[in-house]
């Protein structure tokens, strides 16, 4: 009865901890949040970096397309257009997301808080699952430890990039189904939560596929009580070994309907890029990284590149250097722990394996995202230090021992971080290295520091386990994780929720002027760069991605899924694209708008707000054949669009390049420059060159600069500074210089670091008059869509001649699309082929083209998302093979071998009678 009670006692302690795991990071997080008067708790919401241009517009356009029946697995909303499930699986496929449909679209930053809340909270209740049954205790002691993984450094850098957090939340489930693998051979919750792991977030599930086979190998080592030969430990635990290849391959089979069309689409994108420094073996820090254990190194003002955030607690990182100095652990564990972390350290320190974590990429921003496992080990580590009772196992001579190795260890760390990072920059200069050297915190961090290590010694070591000790440690322990979670908040440009719910109504009217989010026959591109929205965001705001946010068929894009060919196509047109994730509407003329088929420009600053172009031709029209053979050439934009012209059969003349009068160039000086912007590095002697020219035609002048000399944000015209929009110094686009007459002389002057390349820069008119003849040719053989048409299946009919016998569709030839002409298929063909220098050179189709008949052609093109099916098919049989093995091994078996011995128990006793 005695023994009864106590368990009773030990369950509802577990279930209050389990409780307390939760609600403490919950209440922390709303304390913190409050503070900074982040919605709901205050104006502000978190529409900032990630968060504001890619989760919250993606997250909106899938709420709105599901609950007004507009979802398809194709979007005209991601720049050109696009598969969406890569989107999908990278960015939203979380249980927690459903959330965002008890909430309107203006209010989106607010489930957005809440998820986040949840989701962090959620990482501390699996942990108190972990220790709970991994070590068999239930005291409230566990509490500091799921705190401190809720809320680690990790999570207080990264916490607004919520696709990841979801990857902490399985990682405990992962690890004790590991645990309960090895020791009791059933593999059902290890496959189940790496399943949900992988289709969560793929991005992750890699990297904890990569944890859970070191972390195997750890667990089946550290079953032998003494060192013991591989081949005998092969032997003996065989069965588990086959358990955890079965398990891992069932895990990976169940994922495949994310993990198939993903890998497919993912290859589309210029991650798929080769460079040769990062597979190398060299190391990415030094010993400044020991700094990072204390609380407020790290902020949001280094996301960039920083050291890896391995902040715990200052408590953890005592008990982590207890675990080494106990008596009470055997050196044969502490080698093995050791080891483990040496392991996992490795691929933080070495470019080739944290390469290789990072699935052979390195990141672009927000680095070292593998730290959280060894932040995970570290802390089952210093819980098993908690478990051996320090105050009372270790004497004075120990205790002092762990506190002076916290200390050095701390005050190495933060005296490296004032030398090395600026002695590596010095020896290997590159833009990393600079952004590390002012990620490093200050020196005077160190004293507090010091301090709190001091006062958790004096804490940990006293010789009774009371729980006013207990309650002390964790106060201090959460008011340290929160602090240090509302230092790493320091620099954010949060958004205004007010300004948001105002702006997006009106943005909202202002599309529905031209019936944008509604899917109709005759599909069209908008091109509204000016949405009010970005008055509700405090930093800079470029709106990629507010065609997804709006689901309205746009240009441009931002994320990690972006198709390279199209933004590669857009680039070499003349739009601006900064790097591999974004494209931008900057950078367009008339020719783009046709060839996008862009039939809308909006900007509410103008009157009227709704420019209908007269460059639109449809998003399909007949070609000349020529046009597919023809080859862009990268950074030669304005060359690309005189020989588009000239296949497309304009009249010779319709680009007209001015003529050039007179340059001068002098040197710059201060007032020169105040228009420059400030991101813009200007190291060598800079100039002002000036070009007076004659514009030969009447129409929209552009310049371009093929050596990229002209420095944007100082650009004038007759005195008039045109300054673009998006910062693009250091990069090339196709410059909008204004509408004007011919016969018209100009001044263009720019700061430029280059003056003798400035000559080869490149002004030229499109013929107003002339290009729009050419435009009233290609509309008379446009692809008219049919009323069933819609997004996945275009459906239509175009008229074919003998000088226009090729369907040009303003949609990338990528896979997945097929096409019919009169109920026959017909083979696809590649309308252009664009070219990329930078990063690598490397060629890419343009945009589709239908083979026509002379006459009228019925064309159809349909789109399935390429390995969707087989994935389905794959996941399907694998799930059916899991539940199988399952209900016979861990289920049926389990309970048969229960019956059996009840069975033989009443044999027994009946026996006695």
């Amino acid at each position: 009865m005695k023994q009864q009670r106590h368990t009773l006692t030990a369950l509802r302690v577990s279930r209050w901890v389990y409780g307390g795991a939760f609600l403490i990071p919950f209440a922390i997080l709303c304390v913190i949040f409050w503070h900074l008067k982040i919605t709901p708790f205050g104006p502000r919401n978190l529409l900032f970096s990630d968060m504001g241009t890619q989760y919250v517009p993606i997250l909106e356009n899938l709420r709105s397309t599901l609950l007004h029946g507009q979802f398809h697995l194709f979007s005209f909303s991601l720049g050109s257009g696009s598969g969406i499930i890569p989107l999908l699986t990278y960015y939203v496929i979380s249980p927690f997301n459903l959330l965002i449909f008890a909430f309107s679209a203006t209010k989106l930053p607010i489930a957005v808080t809440w998820i986040i809340i949840l989701k962090i909270s959620t990482i501390g209740l699996t942990m108190a699952f972990f220790i709970r049954h991994t070590f068999l205790r239930s005291g409230w002691s566990m509490l500091l430890f799921t705190t401190a993984f809720s809320l680690s450094g990790f999570v207080s850098m990264y916490f607004y990039d919520m696709m990841w957090l979801d990857a902490l939340i399985w990682l405990p489930l992962v690890a004790l189904g590991l645990h309960r693998l090895v020791s009791l051979h059933h593999y059902g919750l290890y496959t189940v939560s790496l399943t949900a792991t992988i289709i969560c977030n793929y991005y992750m599930g890699y990297m904890t596929c990569l944890f859970s086979v070191m972390y195997f190998i750890y667990l089946i080592i550290e079953h032998q009580p003494t060192p013991t030969p591989f081949k005998d430990v092969w032997h003996m635990h065989w069965p588990a070994i086959r358990q955890f290849t079965l398990g891992s391959l069932l895990a990976g089979g169940m994922s495949m309907i994310v993990l198939i069309p993903t890998a497919q689409g993912m290859l589309l994108t210029g991650k798929s890029n080769f460079f040769l420094n990062n597979y190398l073996p060299t190391p990415m820090f030094g010993p400044e990284v020991l700094a990072q254990f204390a609380p407020g190194t790290s902020s949001y003002a280094s996301h960039l590149y920083h050291a890896p955030s391995l902040f715990m607690g200052t408590l953890m990182f005592l008990l982590l250097i207890v675990f080494f100095v106990s008596p009470q652990v055997k050196a044969v564990e502490k080698n093995r722990t050791m080891w483990l972390l040496i392991v996992m350290g490795l691929g933080l320190f070495v470019t080739l394996l944290n390469t290789a974590w990072h699935m052979f990429q390195q990141p672009a921003g927000f680095p070292y995202r593998n730290v959280y496992f060894f932040t995970f080990l570290a802390l089952v580590t210093a819980y098993r230090a908690w478990q051996t009772h320090p105050a009372q196992s270790m004497n004075d001579p120990q205790k002092v021992l762990a506190l002076v190795w916290g200390a050095g260890l701390l005050v190495i760390g933060f005296l490296s971080a004032q030398v090395i990072p600026v002695v590596w920059d010095h020896l290997l200069p590159n833009y990393n290295h600079d952004l590390y050297v002012l990620s490093q915190p200050a020196f005077h961090l160190v004293w507090p520091a010091l301090g709190l290590l001091l006062l958790n010694t004096m804490l940990l070591f006293v010789s009774e386990w009371r729980p006013v000790r207990i309650g002390l440690l964790g106060l201090l322990l959460f008011a340290e994780l929160g602090g240090n979670f509302l230092l790493a908040t320091h620099t954010m440009e949060f958004g205004s929720q007010p300004k948001f719910e105002k702006y997006f109504h009106r943005d909202t009217q202002t599309l529905a002027k031209v019936s944008a989010s509604k899917t109709k026959p005759n599909l069209h591109r908008i091109d509204f760069s000016h949405a009010e929205i970005g008055q509700s965001y405090q930093g800079a705001y470029n709106h990629y991605n507010d065609p997804v946010m709006y689901n309205y068929p746009g240009v441009s894009s931002y994320s990690s899924t972006l198709i390279e060919q199209a933004r590669v196509f857009q680039h070499d047109l003349g739009y601006f694209s900064p790097n591999v994730r974004r494209i931008s509407t900057q950078g367009f003329s008339h020719l783009s708008d046709t060839l996008m088929g862009v039939k809308y420009r909006l900007n509410p600053a103008k009157h009227p707000v709704v420019n209908q172009l007269n460059a639109y031709a449809g998003i399909g029209f007949a070609v000349p054949n020529r046009l597919a053979s023809l080859q862009l050439d990268d950074q030669n934009a304005m060359i690309n669009q005189e020989h588009v012209l000239t296949a497309l059969g304009a009249t010779p003349g319709t680009m007209a390049p001015v003529t050039v009068l007179n340059v001068k160039t002098h040197r710059a000086v201060s007032r020169d420059l105040k228009h420059v912007s400030k991101k813009t590095e200007l190291p060598n002697q800079r100039f002002i060159q000036t070009f007076t020219v004659r514009v030969n035609a009447t129409g929209l002048l552009h310049g371009y600069s093929p050596a990229n000399t002209i420095v944007y944000s100082s650009l004038k015209v007759n005195g008039k500074s045109l300054k673009p929009a998006i910062n693009a110094d250091g990069y090339r686009y196709l410059v909008n210089l204004g509408q004007h007459t011919k016969g018209e002389v100009l001044k263009i002057s720019y700061v430029t670091q280059g003056p003798l390349q400035g000559y080869g820069n490149q002004f030229a008119t499109l013929n107003q008059h002339r290009y729009e003849k050419l435009v009233t040719s290609l509309k008379q053989q446009r692809f008219k869509l049919r009323a069933k048409s819609g997004v996945t299946w275009l459906d239509g009919d175009v008229t074919g001649t003998p000088q226009r016998s090729l369907l040009y569709l303003a949609v990338p030839n990528t896979p997945g699309w097929t096409a019919k002409v009169n109920g026959h298929p017909v083979a696809i063909r590649s309308v252009m082929h664009a070219q990329s220098l930078l990063p690598v050179r490397q060629n890419y189709k343009g945009m589709i083209g239908v083979p026509l008949k002379v006459g009228k052609n019925h064309v159809t093109l349909s789109y399935t998302t390429p390995g969707l099916k087989l994935g389905i098919i794959v996941s399907l049989a694998s799930f059916i093979v899991f539940a199988l093995l399952w209900f016979t091994v861990e289920w049926r078996q389990p309970l048969k071998h229960h019956e059996e011995v009840a069975e033989r128990a009443r044999h027994a006793e009946s026996r006695k009678f």
